[in-house]
């Protein structure tokens, strides 16, 4: 509920505002002068803050200071005698939202109140964003190395600030909403919204709706008018995920609001102007869908200015360690693990393993291993059963026999120990006596393979 702070030395003006606000849904404290409305400031949390300009005790600008230092980001507005008007906008140029004329009706004052919490929610959204755009979604955050993906990193930086539409290729798990977040953070649209939608998730009976939004009473269930996706990317970017999954029939409706950047809410008679980034994703045969009349050829030609391809995962296996530790660097912080390390025998199967699900199934894969991993370090043994599986029918092909007759020595000496601590608790007296080996011994062992005593202990 939004919660509004009321300050005016005139009783039955606070009685007044009071009901009026209350009646229309909102939560109200009152102060009957500066003094006391400060001290609220100091206990409550508000939304708005209402204020007479000419206060008995502190001047109506004093209040202007004292919020934005206690509660900045809190629009403020101003009641004003009729006459001062002047001194209404000096205090909009100190920091007031909107100024209000007594006497006023109260379908006015509502007005000016649900348009201060659109403001204050509006800024709200802008720093989110600004924080998102920092914490989540920087350009650096696209981690590679091969010369596939910076040669995908300089395209980015010289299409980002050029408005023009993107089509962005690639196999599934790529990465290619990652690849739109960043073309949008470094344009300049970065501060308004970045609608995703994934067209293959839509139903096709509610496509149109969804897209477009509609007026109240265009058809049987509208009980409301509908803002729609595009309309919602107001100023912003869209971003349409398996975008050949469209109907053929929302391709040419599209196709004509991207020609004359304008659209039209179902059921609706009014022109809305539509200015929209579009960049679209796909991992489908695109020429295949050309020939089969399953995309428009006039729609691809204007979704596809510029086209971007992104490289699978298996023709750029110089990434696949950096993308590895940097998704281990994660998940650690998700899972408040401390696993620091990745055996080397798990970074050569994932050199040799296709990685049909691109990066997102290597991000997966991290995941599922440091949840099961017991020591500082993701063996074989963590990984999940599929990768385990793969492993075992690959181990060979890249040994000669003394490599696999010492691999499979290491491979027990290491289960072995693991056995020991776990059935031990990880007292090493107990597992030298069992194991017939010297305390030394096995703490030379448990450092070879990253073990870690202490996770074992009571």
């Amino acid at each position: 509920m939004i919660k509004i702070l009321v300050i005016d030395d005139e009783k039955d003006m606070l009685d007044g505002v009071r009901k009026i606000l209350t009646l229309s849904g909102f939560e109200c404290m009152t102060a009957h002068n500066g003094e006391q409305g400060v001290k609220l400031l100091t206990e409550f949390r508000f939304d708005i803050v209402l204020s007479d300009l000419f206060l008995p005790d502190i001047d109506g600008n004093q209040i202007i200071q004292k919020t934005i230092l206690l509660q900045p980001g809190v629009p403020i507005i101003i009641f004003t005698a009729f006459g001062t008007v002047e001194r209404a906008v000096e205090a909009m140029k100190n920091g007031a939202y909107d100024f209000i004329e007594k006497p006023f009706n109260s379908e006015h004052l509502i007005m000016k109140i649900k348009r201060a919490v659109e403001f204050k929610n509006l800024m709200q959204e802008k720093e989110n964003l600004k924080l998102q755009l920092e914490e989540k979604y920087s350009f650096q955050n696209i981690i590679g190395k091969s010369r596939e993906m910076l040669h995908v990193f300089n395209i980015i930086e010289q299409v980002a600030p050029v408005d023009v539409n993107v089509l962005i290729t690639g196999e599934s798990g790529t990465g290619k909403e990652l690849i739109a977040r960043a073309i949008h953070t470094l344009s300049k649209r970065s501060l308004k919204a970045f609608v995703p939608v994934n067209c293959g998730a839509l139903p096709e009976n509610l496509f149109e709706s969804e897209l477009f939004g509609y007026e109240r009473g265009a058809f049987t269930g509208a009980y409301n008018r509908k803002i729609g996706y595009l309309e919602f990317a107001k100023g912003g970017t869209f971003f349409m995920d398996e975008v050949m999954e469209m109907p053929a029939h929302i391709q040419i409706k599209l196709l004509r609001v991207l020609q004359e950047r304008k659209l039209t809410r179902i059921g609706g008679h009014e022109l809305i102007d539509f200015d929209v980034r579009i960049i679209s994703a796909t991992n489908k045969d695109i020429q295949k869908a050309l020939n089969n009349g399953s995309l428009r050829e006039d729609f691809y030609f204007r979704l596809n200015v510029v086209q971007i391809q992104i490289p699978p995962l298996r023709e750029r296996k110089i990434d696949i360690p950096l993308l590895a530790y940097y998704f281990l660097e994660q998940a650690n912080k998700s899972n408040q693990k401390n696993v620091t390390d990745i055996d080397d025998e798990v970074l050569k199967l994932f050199d040799i393993y296709p990685w049909p699900g691109n990066v997102r199934e290597l991000e997966n894969a991290i995941q599922s291993s440091i949840v099961f991993c017991r020591t500082n370090k993701i063996m074989i043994s963590d990984l999940p059963k599929y990768l385990r599986n793969y492993s075992a029918s690959n181990k060979f092909e890249k040994y000669s026999l003394a490599d696999a007759k010492l691999a499979a020595i290491e491979k027990v000496e290491h289960d072995y120990l693991l056995y020991l601590l776990k059935k031990h608790s990880g007292n090493i007296t107990k597992v030298a006596e069992e194991s017939g080996m010297t305390r030394r011994n096995i703490h030379r062992i448990i450092n070879k393979h990253g073990l870690n005593p202490d996770d074992w202990r009571l």
